[in-house]
């Protein structure tokens, strides 16, 4: 019996959880670790590849859904699968490890734009920096977290219609060259 399309995606929400999580912890674990975040680029860049990875993964094992309809949702209902998972870690982070996070983030921003050769053409974003500590204006960890998953889920949704074009042409195209014989 074939499987759904969610079936697929539930099961492509592991990993692709488990990725938005790295990226996640090079983001959150900055303020201990000030290099952490050069991971970010890289882990940004292989974000598209593991969900084509995953989408193609669908279109090989039930050629039914080689369709961009079945493909952008099985995409979706990964990357909102997997944001959950990482928003759900991240927020358990945030709560019970670095519960400061937010003013430490922007506390450590200041520091590094007042150490900065142009520091003084930086003065006025400092002090609205430093006004936003002090008048607690800043957003607070759920905040933050929350905006980081509705951002990922729109983009994850965005790349994962990009991605699904793309798998269902180039598998059209296979098809073709290949014979219908093949794929039954």
């Amino acid at each position: 019996m074939s499987k759904s399309v969610y079936k697929y995606a539930s099961e492509a929400g592991l990993p692709v959880g488990l990725y938005l999580t790295a990226m996640s912890a090079c983001l959150l674990m900055s303020v201990r670790f000030p290099w952490l975040p050069t991971f970010i680029f890289p882990l940004a860049l292989g974000f598209p590849v593991l969900l084509w990875y995953l989408m193609k993964r669908i279109s090989d094992k039930e050629p039914a859904y080689l369709k961009v309809s079945a493909l952008w949702l099985g995409g979706m209902y990964a990357v909102i699968f997997g944001t959950l998972i990482c928003t759900l870690l991240s927020g358990l982070y945030l709560t019970f490890v670095e519960p400061g996070f937010m003013t430490s983030y922007v506390s450590n921003a200041i520091s590094t734009l007042e150490s900065s050769p142009m520091s003084s053409e930086y003065a006025p974003t400092i002090d609205l920096m430093r006004e936003a500590i002090e008048a607690r204006v800043l957003p607070s960890s759920m905040e933050f977290i929350s905006g980081m998953g509705w951002f990922t889920c729109f983009a994850g949704s965005l790349l994962s219609l990009i991605l699904a074009v793309v798998i269902t042409s180039v598998g059209r195209r296979r098809k073709k060259r290949l014979g219908d014989e093949f794929f039954r």
